[in-house]
């Protein structure tokens, strides 16, 4: 299935008009036949080679930021070369084309390349430090339970709580080069689940983060392995102590019905394999669970750190072989371990055994395509993707090839996902596209409209996690806070439809609801109004848009201004109805002065980011 994608992208449908207020004329593409309706003096004076040249340039634009909705935390618009956000702007993507922006991505560093926890890889986040003495003298906190007598309001806040990891992973979203690795991990994360709500030191979840950082652009196989070590992992899913002579079954459950193959067949186009009767065929069954957690048992944390400190920071080991059940297993589709094996051998034999199952390519890969393009992608799609994953290899429509050619290739799969035309193209179906989760929402919302008052100075102080934010600003996404093992959100949530249950799925719309509605709603309300509560120490400064650089655009007609956050914030994609609302709306403020100008662009951001037709991502 490969060479689906081309680096130029394909809109199959004709007669569809676009309206566009820069050239004030609906260009009807029809094959290659282009009617122009009423052009006006100013423009007709280019010609019409000069109107087509035009609209043809804010089509690639508008693209090239549609492309990076799905590839980053959001598109950036600089233009100049020296600005740290140049890299994952419209304007360098346009540079290099789709194919030669993802080998540069592939090849970015990351913030911490020297970190001494994981020299010569790096990370995004900085290993934590040992256990510290506070300034009274006494042990500033403890990898067990907080002690109120030695550990203080910001010793509790930044060792007991997800704040710092919250804060740095909003400003690694919003500022860092390496958007693509980012993206990636972040989707992982939401795969592979350790939530902090049972974790609760950020020290344990800093190392879990981390083998995303290492593993997004490496190896499925790899990634599987050093998260069932992890143990942030180990403790959560209880496989750190598992002992033959109380075997705890939970990591086998959710490596197999979580992180690798699902609970049912599937066929390489992502469809339910089916028996004669038509029902599915499940994958595995609760000998195979039990087979599993006994590979599963002689793991533990590896020597603590110190005294009492237990280690959070290396993978686990084999205690004891003693605990290790050696007894014969059989594994997926009839597969045996012999017996008489030492731990270590078991877990790889185990491990490869799911790794080669048949059902990880469709699963892993269908999820990767709902969490970075569509919540629907067509059976062909998802083939595609699977076939990337089998091969380890895509060849893009330019001929350019992605990935090792070996099996699990996370390259040749980011490829597959973000190149397949299915991705390219303008939607065609209605189920296309996905709610933008509260992380990407805010995310991309800030990236489009700027968060930087001048060359040093920002607008945020990068407290977005939603434990930190005023309630009413809560969505239902608090960074790696996971209520359940299961995400926020279920990948297989339908909407409700008139014939189901062949409803589209609708993920991310479980987080949906009225409170969630208006959160969304306050959020924009207060970043474009600037009307974010401050709070000391926490949330000093707050978030909020700087307005300076819109408002010359703002004056008159302001169809500057609304073409202008068109593409920033719907990459061209605006409708005819939302536009005339935002017009109407904003040439109804005065703009004889500045503070007119600041209310009018205020006006349209909020307007166009409350709108449901950039809250839904097409």
């Amino acid at each position: 299935m490969n060479g689906r994608a081309s680096m130029k992208p394909v809109h199959r449908s004709t007669g569809v008009c676009r309206f566009a207020a820069t050239l004030r004329m609906c260009a009807l593409l029809v094959g290659s036949a282009i009617s122009l309706i009423a052009p006006t003096p100013a423009l007709s004076q280019f010609g019409i080679p000069g109107i087509i040249k035009s609209w043809h340039a804010m089509q690639r634009a508008n693209d090239a930021a549609h492309f990076l909705e799905q590839a980053t935390f959001g598109p950036s618009f600089a233009q100049d070369p020296s600005d740290p956000n140049y890299p994952v702007s419209v304007a360098h993507v346009q540079a290099l084309g789709y194919e030669s922006w993802l080998n540069e991505q592939f090849g970015m560093p990351v913030l911490y390349p020297n970190d001494p926890g994981v020299p010569s890889v790096g990370t995004n986040y900085v290993s934590p430090k040992d256990p510290d003495t506070c300034p009274n003298g006494g042990i500033c906190w403890s990898p067990t339970n907080l002690d109120s007598t030695t550990c203080g309001n910001i010793c509790s806040r930044d060792n007991y709580t997800a704040y710092p990891l919250q804060v740095q992973f909003y400003t690694n979203a919003l500022k860092g080069a390496d958007q693509l690795r980012q993206r990636v991990a972040w989707a992982l994360t939401q795969i592979f689940v350790v939530s902090q709500v049972d974790i609760h030191l950020s020290s344990w979840m800093t190392r879990y983060l981390q083998l995303f950082d290492r593993n997004a652009f490496g190896n499925f196989r790899q990634l599987l392995y050093d998260i069932t070590l992890n143990p942030a992992m180990g403790q959560y899913l209880n496989m750190a102590g598992n002992v033959k002579t109380n075997v705890n079954e939970n990591y086998a459950r959710e490596v197999l019905q979580l992180f690798s193959i699902g609970l049912n067949k599937l066929n390489p186009d992502g469809t339910l394999r089916l028996d004669a009767q038509g029902s599915p065929l499940p994958t595995y069954g609760q000998d195979e669970i039990t087979n599993f957690a006994r590979v599963f048992t002689g793991w533990n944390l590896a020597a603590q750190l110190a005294p009492g400190i237990p280690n959070y920071r290396d993978p686990m080991v084999v205690t004891s072989e003693t605990r290790h059940d050696t007894d014969p297993k059989t594994l997926l589709d009839g597969a045996g371990l012999p017996g008489a094996q030492n731990a270590a051998t078991e877990l790889n034999e185990a491990l490869d055994n799911i790794f080669n199952h048949p059902n990880v390519g469709p699963f892993i890969g269908t999820q990767l395509i709902q969490h970075l393009v569509t919540s629907n992608p067509s059976p062909g799609y998802v083939a595609s993707v699977t076939s990337a994953f089998n091969t380890g290899t895509y060849t893009s429509g330019s001929g350019i090839s992605f990935g090792s050619g070996n099996r699990g290739d996370m390259r040749a799969v980011i490829a597959a996902t973000l190149l397949d035309p299915e991705a390219r193209t303008s939607p065609t179906s209605a189920a296309h596209g996905h709610l933008r989760e509260p992380v990407l929402f805010i995310t991309n919302t800030l990236r489009a409209l700027g968060i930087t008052r001048d060359a040093v100075n920002y607008t945020t102080d990068f407290v977005l996690g939603e434990s930190f934010l005023p309630t009413n600003m809560v969505m239902g996404q608090d960074v790696f806070r996971s209520p359940t093992v299961f995400n926020y959100y279920p990948p297989d949530n339908q909407m409700s439809c008139a014939t189901p249950p062949n409803c589209p799925l609708a993920p991310e719309f479980a987080l949906q609801s009225t409170a969630t509605a208006l959160a969304r709603i306050n959020f924009i309300y207060n970043i474009v109004y600037h009307r974010m509560p401050t709070s000391q120490p926490n949330r000093p400064m707050g978030t909020w848009i700087d307005t300076t650089p819109f408002e010359a655009k703002a004056a008159g007609d302001a169809n500057a201004l609304i073409d202008d956050l068109n593409g920033r914030l719907m990459h061209g994609a605006m409708t005819d109805a939302v536009r005339s609302i935002v017009r109407d709306a904003v040439t109804a403020i005065p703009d004889g002065d500045q503070a007119g100008l600041a209310a009018r662009v205020r006006e349209a951001m909020y307007l166009i980011a409350t709108a449901s037709q950039y809250q839904v991502e097409r």
